[in-house]
Order: C-alpha cells, then structure tokens, then sequence
C-alpha cells in the first residue's frame, strides 16, 4: 500500500532542498563575493597591532551571526507576507492586521490572496496605527523610501561587480585597460537577457559556479588558517569591544568597510518571494555562512603574519600555484558577475509588491513558476534597468568610483527593516511589547552604527544612491496618491451590485388597470430607470429612454464587488442598454492554475433580467483571456443558472457585433480653484498614467468590439 501523505511530504522536502540549491546562485553572490574588498577597505595602510586585526575579525564574524543569521535568516524571514519578503511585504502585513486597507479602499482587506490571513481583532480595539492618520502616512513613507533605495541599489550592484571583475584583466595585461568598461557592458546585456529565462532557469546555471565559489573559499580559508591558528581567539567579542575602545573615532570610521561584508542581506529578504523561508534558512547556515567566516579568518590569520598583505588581501592570500591561482580567478570573476543577479530579482519582487499596493505604474509581469508565485520577469522593468545599467558604467568607468556611492542605501533599508519589524513583532506577532523594545535597543543600535558610518560617504557619492531613491519614492508616493483617489472617487459613487438593483411594484395606467411587475435601477443621481418590459423600452425619470438592445455588454471592473462607473457613464451617454449586462470582476489567485469548474462564479442580480454578476478567477502563471473561448464558457454558466434566459443560446452569432466589451478610463483633472501644487500632482500623475499599461492590454479584448468610457474626477 502507498503512502500518499509520506509520500508528498518527501516531494516537498525535495522540492525544499531544490530552492535552497538555486537559492545559492541567486540571492548570496553580493555577499559570497564581499571577501575580494573588506579587509583592504577597512585598512587603507597595513596594521601595525595585531589586536586591530583580532578585532576587525571579531567584528565581521559578529556581524555575519547578529545581523544576517540572526536578525534577517531566522527573524525577519518570519515576517513575510504570504511568501513574499521585503519592505512592502511588512508594510501590507501591518496595514492588514491593522485593519487598514493597503489599496485606498475600503473592500480590500478580504482578497482572496489574504483571505485566510487573520486581521486585528476588533474586540481589542484599534491600534495606534489605525488610531493615527500621521502614523499611516510615515508608515507608507518610510516604506516607500526604503524600497526605493533598495531598487537604487539595484542599479549601482550590477555595474559595481561586473566592473570590479573585469578589471581583473587589467593586472596581467595594462594595455587592456580601454577594454573593461565595453567588455563590462556587453556581460550586462548579456545578463539581463538571459532573465527572460526566469529566477529557477537561471539559478540552476548559476548555483553551480556559486556553489564552486564558496567551495574555493572554505579550501583556502583553512589552508591560511593552519599557519595561524591562534587566529581563532577573535571570536571572542571581546576584542570586537577593545578595538572600539583603542580606535575611538577611527574604529567608527572603520565600520563603513566592515559593513561591506554584510551588503547583500537586503536582497535576501526582499528575494524571499522566489524561493520560501526553509529554503534560505538552510542554505545560508550551511553553505554560505561558514565559508564566510573562514575565508575571513584566514585573511585575518595571514594579515597577522604578514601586515603588507592588506594592500590586495584576497589574491595575496590565494595559494600561488598557478593552476589553484588561475581557476580562483574565474571562479571569482564568475561570482562578481553572478552577484549581480540578487538585485536585479530584488527589484523585480518590490516592484511586483509594490504594484499589488497601488504604489507603482502597472507594468506586464510574467510569472517563470509552476510551483514558486514569487518567480517572476517584468521586461519593461528589466530593459529599463539594463539601459541604466550600462549608462552608469559609462559615467563611472572605475569600480572606485561606484564603491564609495555604495553602501549608504543598505544601511538605510536595514535600519528601516528594523523599524517596521520592531511594529510588526508587537502588532502582528502579538508579542509582549518587552519583546519589540529589546529587539529596538539591540538592533538599532547596529543598525544606526552602520548608518552612521556609511553616511560619511554621502559628499564622496553617496548623494547619487540617495538622490535616486528620493526621486523614485516621489514617483512613486504621486502614483499612490492618485490612483487612491480614483479608487476612493469609484467606489463613492458606485452602490453594491446587490443593492444597485430592487423590484417594485407599479400601477400600469392601461385600460384594465392592471398591477405589473417592473424593476428598478437606482443611480448616483437618483434617477430611476424603470425596466417595464424584459424586450421593451426602458424610461428615466429625466425623459431620457433607454433601449435594451440585443446582444451582450460586458462591464469590467476593477473595484471588487462594485458597480463600475463606466456602466453608469455608458447608459448616460448612449441611450442603450444590452439585454445581457454582466459585470466581470478579476482575481487572480496564489495558485499556478485554475481549473474550468472554479473558474467561473457566476450569480444573477436579484431578480432583473438579464443581469449578472461574474468573478473570473486566473491562476498566478495563467495569461488573462477574454476572447471568444473565455464568452462560450460564460454562456453555459449562465444558462446553468439562469435557464430562462433564451438570448444566449448554444449557436449565439459572435460576429455579428452582439459583444461589446465595455471598460472604464478615469483621468484626475484638476478644480478651477485648486491650488499649484495641486496642479502639478494631477499633470505629473496624468503623465504616467497615460504612458502606462492599461490593466485590460493584455486580456486579449477585441479592438474592433472595445468601448472606452472616459471618467474625469475632479481634484
């Protein structure tokens, strides 16, 4: 006999150890490569006391264990959002179980992505962030500011490693030099073209060669280490607080390289969505974590030795048999390339995120997994990113100028991960408010060190790291801004489809004087449409008559359970009404895929003719389709329910322009009396809006059978 059960937890565990393999390739490589710089960052001349190395050394293991194992692989990887990671991911966690909406409305909370997700219990009251509207606008802030410089960070990482890689060459052969910023460029071409292929496809070609790499790095971490073994002693946190103590100013100023060996962790976070918790917290522990911290104790043991080797520490300390030289060298040279791969997924999943929060311009995204949601590819986002990409290698040239911009973004987001996670841990996790001051005081107080050091870099060329952030949260706070207020504007205007329509009785003023039945449509304008026949004219309190025509109108909305404005507008402008009005609303779910029984959730609307309301339901890696197999599937449901309804038959003519697909386009115009800066949201929210994918491009709509009904909101 089988055992399904043990039988799919054994698949899961595979699957599991899958992820934590093409984890490696994709999320480590900024911090796996970090070793080629720390040590000859932090010391511009060689130590003369061995006790600043001891010290150094103690500080870059505690820092690896405090910060990056504890802190971020088995803390904040709890605080993920139903798989995903990153500062928006926390932001939605705690505007949920605030029971704040996260998209301007008021419906939200209940998606079906978060539907089994528990939200504040209300017997406890509001929390002082639902309490406070200041607390929710420096909630979002902070938010947005902090995955924006994360994005930043993503367009200074690939050029950074590629550069610092190439240059390599240079060593050997001077006359090289002209090359590296051409040759640099066509590896990012090449990189970002290969995203296509998806995070798993490129993982499984990366994870080898990072795997290769860490494996390199053990070995000669421990051949250095056997000439030196006293070199062990700096675990000792003692000598972490001694060289404070003896450095003073200069041990501060020092923290800005140590830091280096910990740039990378942001990524590790905000790349959650394409792997899953267990997979990270078993592959950095084993595979990453160790090989660091002996690699880095090697160097220090060396350093001890032989002071003069801090002027290019990582080759000086490689074992000089030309066949172990030369095939490190690639090693390395691959893994710089390879590093950049965390932040370009990084910038994917934010961007992802911060669609989903109505706080970035909707953009195609397409999803590379089966089995993993978070995998995903943005072109538009991709292609933008590689132009960037190479202009700033043009513009720097040389790895030194890029290092001394970096840095300062990841310190920042650290200190902000912190922050949030400090609310969430008392909100979210509903732990004792002693247990979120302690986490502050500890992790803070790392977290503002860092800062403190990497904010010393902002007049050497930090101000590019911070400038780019600055103007992508400005983007992106003018995009939330006006998107919520049309959402906000809809849904004011707009009853419940449940409500929207009621049956009432009527005296038919005919010869016999007869009572009939007729329906009623009741607008945001109060006025009545009286449905007195199924096939006849239908008549407006105003004297505008109405036709109901054959054929089917489908009205989309993007609003959730809602009457869409365009169906309001189109009745106003166009005095026909279809003899099938369906309003179709859209979800998609966590699952890849959705089978044809579950599709579909069709339920007419109350007892009006011909009327119905449709919840279509597509899977994560489903494309959307609303062509004319999506129309037959819709018919037959309706027919389910509604057998009375003899217009839709099984041989209904598609191509005699019956169908019209009805889809609404709100623009924010700005009030005569409104005030300038007003005016310049509503010009510049109005320039991305109509540069920006439409929400229905790519449901396959036919263009010829499309209506566009225009809503202007007044701001």
């Amino acid at each position: 006999m089988i055992d399904l059960e043990s039988g799919k937890q054994g698949s899961s565990i595979l699957h599991t150890l899958n992820l934590a393999f093409k984890s490696i390739g994709i999320i480590y490589g900024d911090v796996g490569t970090s070793p080629l710089i720390v040590f000859t960052a932090i010391f511009s001349d060689p130590p003369t006391d061995s006790r600043d190395v001891f010290g150094v050394l103690s500080l870059i293991v505690w820092s690896l264990t405090i910060v990056v194992l504890i802190k971020y692989v088995f803390i904040v990887l709890r605080a993920d959002d139903n798989g995903e990671g990153g500062t928006f991911a926390l932001y939605s966690l705690l505007s949920r179980h605030s029971d704040l909406s996260v998209r301007g409305n008021e419906d939200d909370l209940a998606v079906t992505k978060h539907e089994k997700i528990p939200t504040n219990d209300s017997k406890k009251g509001p929390n002082f962030i639902k309490r406070s509207i200041v607390v929710q606008n420096i909630l979002l802030g902070v938010v947005l500011f902090g995955s924006s410089l994360v994005m930043g960070d993503g367009l200074l990482t690939p050029p950074i490693s590629v550069i610092s890689a190439v240059e390599g060459m240079a060593v050997p052969a001077p006359s090289l030099t002209p090359a590296i910023v051409p040759i640099s460029c066509v590896i990012l071409i090449l990189l970002f073209l290969s995203q296509q292929f998806g995070t798993g496809k490129v993982g499984s070609l990366f994870s080898p060669i990072i795997s290769l790499w860490f494996i390199a790095i053990t070995s000669i971490g421990i051949w250095n280490i056997s000439k030196y073994p006293e070199i062990f002693k700096a675990y000792n946190p003692y000598y972490a607080f001694d060289y404070f103590a003896r450095r003073k100013d200069a041990g501060f100023t020092d923290l800005g390289g140590i830091f280096l060996a910990v740039t990378g962790v942001e990524a590790l976070f905000a790349d959650l969505g394409h792997f899953s918790r267990a997979s990270i917290q078993i592959s950095f522990p084993f595979f990453v974590y160790i090989p660091l911290v002996l690699v880095y104790t090697g160097q220090a043991a060396r350093l001890v030795l032989d002071p003069t080797l801090v002027t290019n520490t990582f080759w000086l300390t490689t074992p000089s048999v030309p066949g172990i030289y030369w095939v490190v060298f690639i090693l390395a040279v691959l893994a710089t390339i390879i590093s950049s791969q965390a932040m370009i997924s990084a910038t994917f999943s934010l961007i992802y995120q911060s669609m989903q929060l109505d706080c970035f311009p909707r953009v195609k995204i397409i999803h590379t997994s089966n089995k993993v949601e978070g995998q995903i590819y943005i072109p538009e986002v991709n292609y933008t990113l590689m132009v960037l990409v190479v202009i700033v290698c043009i513009i720097f040239q040389h790895s030194k100028n890029l290092v001394i911009a970096y840095g300062v973004a990841v310190a920042f987001v650290m200190t902000i991960t912190t922050l949030l996670l400090t609310i969430v841990i008392f909100v979210v996790w509903n732990l004792p408010v002693i247990v979120s001051i302690i986490f502050f005081c500890i992790y803070f107080t790392v977290d503002a060190a860092f800062l403190g050091a990497t904010l010393r870099k902002v007049a050497s060329g930090g101000w590019f790291t911070l400038c780019l952030g600055i103007l992508l949260t400005i983007m992106m706070s003018i995009w939330r801004w006006g998107t919520v207020r049309m959402i906000r504007h809809e849904r004011s205007r707009t009853p419940d489809l449940n409500k929207i329509f009621k049956e009432k009785k009527i005296i038919s003023d005919d010869n016999n004087n007869m009572e009939n039945t007729a329906h009623e449509i009741i607008l945001e304008n109060d006025n009545d449409i009286i449905l007195e026949n199924y096939n006849l004219n239908v008549s407006i309190d105003n004297e505008i008559h109405l036709t109901r025509s054959p054929g089917i109108g489908l009205f989309y909305s993007d609003i959730g359970d809602k009457i869409p404005l365009s169906f309001t507008q189109f009745i106003k402008h166009f005095p026909i009404m279809p003899q099938n009005v369906i309003f179709i609303n859209i979800q998609t779910i966590t699952d890849p895929k959705v089978g044809d029984i579950d599709r579909l959730e069709v339920k007419k609307v109350n007892n009006c003719e011909g009327c119905y309301q449709v919840t279509v339901r597509y899977g994560y890696s489903e494309q959307i389709s609303q062509g004319k197999e999506f129309l037959l599937q819709l018919m037959e449901s309706i027919r389910k329910i509604d057998p009375i309804n003899k217009s839709l038959t099984q041989d209904f003519n598609f191509d005699n322009g019956c169908v019209t697909y009805v889809v609404g386009q709100q623009s924010l115009c700005s009030k005569p009396d409104s005030p300038w800066w007003v005016n310049i949201l509503v010009s510049i929210y109005m320039f991305i809006y109509l540069n920006t994918r439409k929400f229905y491009s790519n449901w396959g709509l036919p263009v010829e059978s499309t209506v566009v009904v225009g809503v202007n909101i007044p701001i």
